[in-house]
């Protein structure tokens, strides 16, 4: 093309809004479970080609305020062939943290992991630092940074409470990237994940950082038990607990929700924003995670939806099994009830809590409350036993969308 005219050409894309795409946000994910299992080291080497590094809980602060490292599945990490941040968690404030004994930890914590086979590029610290005391904070970190490896990044989680506060300047002088946190930071009765609330903190710290910084977005829910007074009593994630009983209500991170947040970053071109950080990679025994399909299809941009099917399989007694199967890519509650058409039937009953009924027309399977069923899985829903059965009938939720 001459000269003159590609100069024409680039004018009118120019002036015609066609310019170049932002460049797409890279991802990493937390590994926060404190056991490994098959399920999380499947997910590790599943889903490596959706991230850059994984972010790995390589230790803790006790009661007493001493750190206890935890082992994860070196194996599995290397087998993904990622880059790992170690993360670091300082629960509280109280005792004062050691910046001495921390630093000859983590020495201890990088020597390991990189002889286990981790390729470790850096180490995170994860502290919930009481917005006042954030100048004992900056102190800290620049305990560490004195004698850190050259080879190592330094990196912190943020709260959005910091923002505005004078002293979070000299936290961030000493670091070399930042997390910003934008789910669960507010009382639970406020609910998990606010995109407009997490958006207006996101434009707000990209406003005061000078130095790179990530979000963190969620792929999780919780349950929380409340007392008589709408207070947190007790919170249960990735692990049971035994303590979560009353008034308890499930919190969660509704993915189109997500999605439209991570699509209007995409397009901002936000200052500063070098990358998303999920909080946490899934396993199949995760009950209370996205599934891996649902993340996946989030982080491509993909239109999200449920896809239920009904199969009937035979069973040795001649019975049927109902088995509802979701092959869309977006988790989702179970339709509200599923009628099987049949004649000449003398049995039926339901599973997994659904409630069987029979119906003049055949068998009607009610789902119980918040029945959800992850993208690619399926759930044996009950069964029966029909001279003839016809295609299943269904009351489906609306759960399609684009970002």
């Amino acid at each position: 093309m001459p000269w003159a005219g590609w100069f024409l050409t680039c004018a009118v894309l120019v002036l015609s809004g066609c310019q170049r795409a932002a460049a797409p946000l890279p991802h990493d994910a937390y590994i926060w479970q404190r056991q490994w299992t098959p399920a999380i080291a499947a997910s590790a080497f599943e889903a490596r080609s959706h991230f850059a590094a994984y972010r790995v809980l390589a230790a803790e602060t006790d009661k007493a305020g001493a750190l206890q490292a935890l082992v994860p599945d070196f194996a599995a990490l290397a087998r993904s062939r990622l880059p790992v941040i170690a993360v670091i968690r300082l629960n509280g404030g109280d005792p004062a943290i050691d910046a001495s004994a921390l630093r000859a930890r983590i020495a201890d914590i990088a020597l390991r992991w990189r002889a286990d086979g981790i390729t470790l590029i850096g180490l995170e610290i994860d502290h919930d630092c009481a917005t006042a005391r954030l100048p004992d904070y900056a102190r800290l970190l620049a305990v560490l940074r004195a004698d850190w490896p050259k080879d190592l990044r330094l990196s912190i989680t943020a709260l959005p409470a910091w923002i505005g506060a004078r002293a979070l300047h000299d936290v961030l002088a000493e670091v070399d990237e930042s997390v910003l946190q934008v789910h669960a930071v507010r009382q639970p009765v406020a609910g998990l994940f606010d995109r407009h609330a997490a958006r207006r903190w996101i434009d707000g710290y990209a406003a005061i950082s000078s130095k790179p910084f990530r979000v963190a977005l969620p792929a999780y829910g919780v349950r929380v038990s409340f007392d008589a007074a709408g207070h947190a009593l007790a919170v249960e994630a990735e692990m049971p607990r035994a303590d979560v009983s009353g008034d308890a209500r499930e919190l969660d991170a509704a993915p189109l929700e997500v999605a439209t947040l991570l699509h209007d970053l995409q397009r901002a071109g936000v200052p500063h924003l070098a990358g998303i950080a999920w909080f946490r990679l899934p396993g199949d025994d995760d009950r209370r995670a996205w599934s891996l399909a649902t993340l996946q299809a989030v982080i491509d941009g993909e239109p999200l939806r449920a896809g239920f099917e009904v199969r009937l399989d035979v069973a040795a007694s001649g019975a049927r099994d109902v088995v509802l199967v979701n092959r869309g890519n977006l988790d989702a509650t179970a339709p509200d009830s599923v009628l099987i058409p049949a004649r000449d039937c003398s049995a039926g009953d339901g599973a997994s809590g659904f409630n069987a009924q029979a119906d003049a027309r055949g068998w009607r399977f009610n789902a119980p409350p918040g029945a959800l069923l992850r993208a690619g899985h399926e759930r044996r829903i009950g069964w029966l036993h029909c001279g003839s059965v016809e295609n299943a009938q269904w009351t489906e939720h609306e759960t399609e969308q684009a970002p």
